[in-house]
């Protein structure tokens, strides 16, 4: 059996997608993988680089771009692996990253998924292995407190804000752009909640193994750089927004019930879009 089963969901993000293949190529070791692509009707050559240039990826071509979420679920319905992996392709595997993951959790054998450290260019990290969302911290992303006081207490709280990441410890979730769960979740758990077209799925999906009793850890010494949002941005802001506003709100639905959804939703509508629409009318007129 392969130790691992990468999947990678690419809409029009060929240039990244060749410098994610060529990293996972160069810098893998020890461990037998298979890598899948799922190219949700991408206009710019992806597929034919890939077909070209790296004929071992197993792709899957769709005629309309289902997103992240259920594209996702496709390569895992076709994965082989003892390990799965979500990565983005906006992602450069460093130092046999992935290899030292595998590593990890087959010493942990309590832990179910775990993430990298992911890091920019310059190498500075960025917040992934965080706590839940909280209802408090909902209320302050509706009412734009997060993006006002970026350093404010219950964001500080939620991101684990003091820990510079240098250290591997247990942590609620990890990021979607690089998280490693044992095939077994699929069986127990069951594959990404389709109903997030993208955001919060693999917060929701850390919640449920965290439910079922078992750990979720972030890999301090796998290192990874994420470009972030790369394919998101393609397809404007109000769009990218819009598709993260229904999958927050789904997701408070889901987990904290049809009050709290009532109540995000309410701030959503009569405060946050007003004022981003009044803020982007303002910058146009500038």
């Amino acid at each position: 059996m392969l130790d691992l089963s990468i999947t990678i969901v690419n809409y029009n993000t060929k240039k990244f997608l060749e410098e994610c293949l060529s990293s996972i190529y160069q810098n893998t070791k020890n461990i037998k993988y298979e890598i899948i692509v799922v190219d949700n009707a991408s206009g710019d050559g992806s597929a034919e680089m890939l077909k070209q240039k790296f004929p071992d990826v197993k792709l899957i071509v769709n005629q309309e771009n289902f997103f992240f979420t259920k594209a996702h679920n496709q390569a895992l319905k076709n994965s082989t692996g003892r390990y799965l992996l979500l990565l983005n392709p906006d992602t450069v595997i460093l130092d046999n990253a992935l290899g030292r993951m595998v590593n990890f959790m087959d010493t942990e054998l309590r832990c179910r998924a775990c993430g990298p450290k992911l890091i920019d260019r310059q190498g500075r990290h960025q917040w992934s292995g965080e706590k839940f969302p909280t209802f408090l911290w909902g209320l302050f992303e509706v009412g734009l407190l997060n993006t006002l006081f970026p350093n404010n207490i219950v964001k500080k709280n939620r991101t684990l804000f003091d820990w510079n990441r240098e250290d591997t410890r247990e942590v609620d979730s990890v990021s979607g752009a690089c998280l490693l769960v044992r095939k077994e979740v699929i069986q127990q758990v069951g594959l990404l909640d389709e109903n997030f077209t993208a955001y919060f799925e693999e917060i929701d999906w850390c919640h449920k193994i965290k439910k079922h009793g078992w750990k979720i850890f972030f890999v301090a010494d796998a290192q990874v750089i994420h470009h972030w949002g790369v394919s998101m941005d393609k397809l404007g802001r109000e769009k990218k927004e819009k598709i993260f506003d229904n999958s927050f709100l789904y997701y408070y639905r889901k987990h904290y019930g049809i009050i709290a959804w009532i109540i995000l939703a309410a701030i959503l509508r009569l405060w946050k879009m007003p004022v981003l629409k009044i803020t982007r009318m303002l910058k146009g007129n500038r």
